[in-house]
């Protein structure tokens, strides 16, 4: 008794809730039932799905156009942009499971699987043409035939398969074997596929093995279709119903034979699979991760909605890259004074920079663009909201003055989002104050004539009036005194106050009383106060100097600056600098050079220009210095000399091999 009930108990378990996960689909089925596949994103934004549309009797139903179907895709109506129905054929496995009732036979002494056999190559899927369908063919004893075209190899092997019903157990084997070969990918996109499963009735204990074999099929969308052969009195046993669910859920039918039921035709399975809708639309998906799309199907008088089909886009932002930018933008004037030239033009040129930019997608899903700026120290000087997108027009009139600019590029692409490139520094040059003033005076030269010769007469009557040969005109009650008057009158107040003035020699001498009064330093005289008179300090001799490298436009060869303490920093803060270095590239403390011993060592101070030696980028526990060496700071450049040179490193020249 006991045995009996354990017999039954997998089967009363697995049933209600093979019922419960599978009464939706059920529900379905007494309608007509669209499935969609995962969209192909390899072309995003646009994208491709295959739809398949069968009525309630499983047939394929013809003839939808774009207008009758609607995406909604995370929630968000999207229209079909195209729709096309095609007849890729089916990936079809037939999986055989023999067991002993494959072996009852008749009076005849046929057995039951022969009649099976016989009845299949009496349907006229065999006369159809090759390369329209894919076949294969599984048993208990091995694959007999694995994805061909013709349908002529697969009725041989049927012919020459002959199973052992009298050794075999039935199980699941083949049909998992079936199911991983009907997921290979198939010849042609869109082919649906499906396994025509003939077996034996299966042991109770399957009815997990079932539940997974199920689960994997509607994961991928294979259809199951369910061959029974058996007597009639186990047609409705519970493990029975767990094979006809498993056609049911699968979107297939289940067929039980026992000798005299008509066998269908392999054709009434394949011809409506052979057909499919390819669609294709425009994605509005705009973050990345998991999406969701769901088709909803016109048919006049009804809606069919799909299953939900999930689908990953690994959206990046996009990517800027600025083509060869400037180092220094040097602006001069657009004309000289120059011989047969009586003035100079004033405008500074050039008056604009082109700018090239390159955008690339590190997701692979190339894309359209909506808008690129261009920004100079934080601020948008240039936009393309039209192609072209890669160029930009930088205008120059607003910068007057030397200084050093900081650019950056921000694109926005047809999905919204935006991609910023790194910083970029350009240095802008303006000529000399000389030229300045050149230009200045060239263009207002009639101001100047006449402010010189205002001045040159200014100066003459000054020249005319001290030397008294202009005399200015009395005015009202001054008087005029006779020649000659004048002196007598200071010569004789001059006199009187000689006469005025007392006899020292005749006062009383004041004697000073009390401690005698400190005599005070003598206050250095105005000569001593300036500097040739002043005392010089004892000169320590260098150890080493860094020569400056003058420019092309440098007249004079710079200052060396000596390196004369066994440590000196270099930056442009004086504070935190021993050696100042005016230049924008600089930090305030860059680098430094250690002298140990008859080594120089120079070390980064986490400069974001870095320090480079020999148009290297020191490491960051610093480099050696030899004599001669090539230092650069930011955009300064020095050549580093030993006060006593031994020898100097060996230049080596690296060859670069050019961009293909």
């Amino acid at each position: 008794m006991l045995g009996r009930l354990g017999r039954w108990l997998p089967p009363l378990i697995i049933l209600p809730l093979v019922f419960l996960v599978c009464a939706g689909r059920s529900a379905a089925q007494e309608a007509s039932i669209a499935t969609l596949t995962s969209p192909d994103t390899s072309a995003f934004p646009h994208l491709t799905a295959f739809l398949d549309v069968h009525d309630p009797a499983g047939a394929f139903i013809h003839g939808f156009t774009s207008g009758d179907i609607l995406l909604q895709e995370n929630d968000l109506q999207v229209p079909v942009s195209e729709l096309e129905e095609q007849k890729p054929g089916v990936q079809f496995v037939i999986a055989i499971t023999p067991g002993e009732s494959f072996a009852i036979r008749d009076a005849m002494g046929t057995s039951r699987y022969e009649y099976l056999l016989q009845g299949i190559l009496a349907g006229t899927w065999k006369d159809q043409p090759s390369n329209g369908d894919d076949f294969s063919l599984l048993t208990m004893g091995g694959p007999q035939l694995i994805h061909s075209s013709d349908p002529g190899a697969v009725q041989a092997a049927l012919v020459a398969y002959l199973p052992d019903a009298s050794k075999v157990t039935p199980n699941l084997e083949v049909l998992a074997s079936a199911l991983q070969v009907a997921g290979d990918t198939p010849i042609r996109p869109g082919m649906e596929r499906a396994i025509l499963f003939i077996t034996s009735p299966q042991e109770s204990q399957v009815s997990l093995g079932l539940q997974s074999i199920l689960s994997s099929a509607i994961q991928q969308n294979i259809h199951i279709y369910v061959w029974l052969v058996a007597a009639q009195e186990v047609f409705d046993l519970p493990e029975i119903d767990l094979l006809r669910n498993l056609a049911t859920q699968t979107q297939a039918t289940f067929f039980a034979f026992s000798h005299d039921e008509p066998v269908p035709d392999l054709e009434s399975i394949l011809e409506p699979l052979r057909y499919i809708y390819r669609l294709g639309y425009d994605s509005r998906v705009t973050q990345p991760g998991a999406q969701q799309v769901v088709a909803q199907v016109s048919t006049g008088s009804a809606l069919i909605t799909s299953q939900p089909v999930s689908f990953e886009v690994d959206l990046q932002l996009p990517v800027i890259t600025l083509l060869t930018p400037p180092i220094e933008i040097v602006r001069t004037f657009s004309g000289q004074s120059t011989e047969g030239l009586s003035e100079v033009l004033g405008e500074l040129e050039p008056n604009q920079e082109v700018l090239n930019i390159r955008v690339t997608f590190p997701d692979g899903y190339e894309r359209s663009l909506t808008r690129t700026s261009l920004y100079v120290d934080g601020t948008i000087v240039a936009e393309n909201t039209s192609p072209p997108f890669d160029q930009f027009i930088w205008d120059l009139h607003p910068y007057n003055q030397d200084g050093a600019h900081v650019l950056s590029i921000e694109v926005i692409d047809s999905l919204g989002l935006i991609g910023k490139s790194g910083e970029t520094l350009i240095k802008i040059k303006l000529p000399s104050t000389t030229q300045g003033v050149m230009v200045t005076v060239s263009q207002n030269k009639w101001l100047v004539i006449g402010v010189t010769a205002l001045i040159v007469g200014s100066i003459l009557v000054l020249g005319l009036i001290l030397g008294g040969r202009i005399r200015p005109k009395l005015y009202p009650g001054q008087v005029k005194f006779p020649a000659g008057v004048r002196e007598r009158v200071r010569t004789r107040r001059y006199h009187l106050g000689e006469n005025l003035r007392p006899n020292m020699l005749s006062q009383p001498a004041k004697m000073a009383v009390g401690p005698p009064a400190q005599t005070r330093s003598r206050p250095k005289s105005l000569l001593e106060r300036l500097p040739w008179f002043r005392s010089k300090a004892v000169a320590v001799s260098a150890m080493a100097y860094l020569l400056p490298l003058a420019g092309l436009d440098e007249i004079t060869l710079p200052a060396p600056m000596q390196v004369v303490a066994d440590e000196v920093t270099l930056g442009c803060d004086p504070r935190q600098a021993d050696l100042v270095i005016a230049d924008p590239s600089i930090e305030g403390l860059h680098a430094r050079i250690q002298h140990e011993g008859k080594s120089f060592i120079i070390t980064d101070a986490g400069s974001v220009a870095g320090t480079w030696v020999n148009f290297a980028k020191i490491p960051p526990q610093g480099t050696r210095l030899e004599h001669a060496d090539i230092i650069h700071l930011g955009q300064v450049g020095f050549r580093f000399n030993l006060a006593e040179p031994d020898r100097a490193r060996k230049i080596v020249v690296t060859p670069v091999e050019p961009e293909r």
